[in-house]
């Protein structure tokens, strides 16, 4: 690359003036400039709600050095939505306290960024408003649709809470994929809403998150560190905001809890005991927990047979608190498929035969001779086919298998391929010895969770979100995106599944720091936080339903080595 080569622009071929103004445009430089074109785009297509979400974002995540700059140039953009209903000074303290609730979700207020409050109008929103009547409806309308395996499961738990029952107040739905577990936890969801009966609902991961009303991640919900271990407590103190919110729940919903482990029931356990003040399990709460075990179980690194099972749910002493409830009725089994469904239940449970070393033979009507790419996407895909992708994929052991499939993927999308490239640095507890780990070796890396250091897309593409940004409104870690428009400092997306389906989120560039602590160094990456996600590995579709889907196995598949 020459000199001229570098100042055009790498988007529109426009001439820049000078080579730092050219390393920004790139996205090699970060400052507060890349925050203002950030907005500036953010700001010709979307709406102001999502506007001060993307805001909240670029101040949390990103360390803009003079975030008040920001609101005064772009706080008008961001009051748009509320100018309808009041007064020019109320508007914008009703769009200051906005921001300032989405702040408080992670534990920060807009004063630690030198944005003042507003002191001539004082608001406060409004606390949500259930509607009773709704929510009754729609609970007695999915209630008419449950089957003879679900039924009970509802009755048991809404009796637990009219004290009809004296077996106890936590249970366990036990089913394997296709069950009908979400329909049951929405069912009791809006039935318990209706009846004013607050409930809160969590999920172990990010992509589960979405499937719940209002729901959350457990890390989020409580307040635990994103690798939590067996010493590890929430940060939440009693008579919090988040406490309070906590008491005032009557009912948790826990989704997917086969996934986690063991010490994380028992941190919750813990948690809970403390706000309540009740020497109970869970502090007395109704305790509604799901899952699979013979899925994903906790991942525990490098750990023995031992220890995996030690990690497992089921070595908890908190589970002899629990009824389990079974769910056996797949209702997603369609003409044919009873067989191989049969044999799925047989391998999850262990009934199949195997030989010395373990192995099994597998059906061979399920295995493919030709091109998994082409038997799930198709050997080209047209704009038609777009709306569908996100209903197909091709599962995989580790990171690098997947890595492959979703460039072979994207190739054959129709469009404009789009690069984006990261800025990676290191941070060491010795300054000299950030000289040992050249750009060149930073920019070959992506360690698990982290976008890859050139991220390639184009419209259309299926990408997951690696970061959470605003998990209330389901933007959590793992949810799938579908790529609507490609800029030069933003990206516009739109929610793939999820009970957000269909909504638009602006993915700005964020600093991210892996979660791999076996790193001997702490690297900094500076780019958008999604990557492909046509293809994923197993681990991360745990929970979801695709129409079409392919399985690649290009080596054994190990929990404890899923890297």
């Amino acid at each position: 690359m020459d000199y001229g080569d570098f100042l055009r622009f790498f988007l529109h071929g426009q001439l820049c003036q000078t080579f730092i103004e050219a390393a920004r445009r790139r996205g090699l430089l970060h400052d507060d400039t890349e925050y203002e074109r950030c907005l500036t785009e953010a700001v010709l297509f979307q709406v102001p709600q999502q506007l001060r979400t993307l805001f909240c974002v670029i101040l949390l995540y990103c360390n803009p050095t003079k975030p008040i700059n920001l609101w005064n140039s772009f706080k008008g953009h961001m009051t748009e939505d509320f100018m309808q209903h009041v007064d020019a000074e109320t508007v914008e303290a009703m769009t200051f306290y906005s921001i300032e609730e989405k702040l408080e979700e992670h534990g920060r207020r807009c004063s630690e960024f030198g944005i003042p409050s507003p002191i001539s109008v004082p608001y406060e929103f409004e606390s949500k408003i259930i509607n009773k009547k709704a929510e009754l409806r729609i609970g007695q309308e999915m209630y008419a649709l449950l089957n003879q395996d679900q039924l009970p499961a509802a009755d048991k738990v809404l009796a637990a809470h009219h004290k009809q029952s004296n077996n106890g107040t936590c249970f366990f739905i036990d089913g394997p994929g296709g069950t009908g577990k979400t329909h049951l936890y929405n069912t009791l969801y809006h039935l318990f809403m209706g009846q004013g009966i607050y409930v809160m609902s969590v999920a172990w991961t990010g992509i589960d998150a979405g499937l719940l009303p209002e729901e959350r991640t457990v890390h989020s919900r409580f307040k635990f560190p994103v690798s939590i271990l067996e010493t590890s407590t929430s940060s939440i103190r009693p008579h919090s905001k988040e406490a309070e919110e906590i008491k005032k729940a009557e009912v948790f919903i826990w989704d997917e809890a086969a996934m986690a482990p063991s010490y994380a029931l028992k941190a919750v356990d813990i948690l809970l005991r403390d706000i309540m003040n009740i020497n109970l399990p869970f502090g007395g709460k109704i305790m509604v927990l799901g899952g699979d075990f013979r899925q994903v179980l906790p991942v525990t690194r490098f750990g023995n047979r031992s220890e995996l099972i030690a990690a497992s749910l089921k070595s908890s002493d908190l589970l002899s608190s629990f009824r389990v409830i079974h769910l056996s009725q797949n209702m997603r089994t369609g003409p044919g498929e009873e067989e191989f469904s049969k044999w799925l239940i047989q391998l999850g449970n262990g009934e199949l035969p195997s030989n010395e070393y373990d192995e099994i033979d597998l059906p061979r009507s399920r295995m493919l001779d030709g091109n998994l790419v082409d038997e799930i996407f198709g050997q080209h895909i047209s704009i038609n086919d777009i709306p569908t992708l996100y209903n197909r994929t091709i599962l995989c052991p580790k990171n690098q298998h997947s890595f492959l499939v979703n460039e072979e993927v994207l190739q054959r999308l129709p469009g404009t391929e789009t690069t984006y490239t990261s800025v990676d640095d290191v941070e060491c507890e010795d300054g000299d010895d950030v000289t040992n780990y050249p750009t060149e070796f930073l920019n070959s890396l992506t360690p698990l969770g982290m976008p890859p250091h050139k991220l390639k897309l184009k419209p259309g593409a299926i990408v997951m979100l690696l970061h959470n940004l605003d998990v209330k409104q389901g933007l959590c870690k793992g949810i799938r995106l579908i790529v609507r428009r490609l800029q030069n400092h933003t990206i516009d997306c739109e929610v793939a599944t999820g009970s957000n389906k269909g909504s638009r989120v602006i993915i700005p560039r964020i600093t991210m720091t892996p979660s791999d602590i076996f790193l001997p160094f702490k690297l900094r990456r500076h780019q958008f936080p999604i990557r492909l996600s046509f293809s994923m590995t197993i681990n991360e579709s745990q929970g979801q339903t695709f129409e079409r889907l392919g399985l690649l196995l290009p080596q054994l598949v190990c929990n404890e080595n899923i890297w």
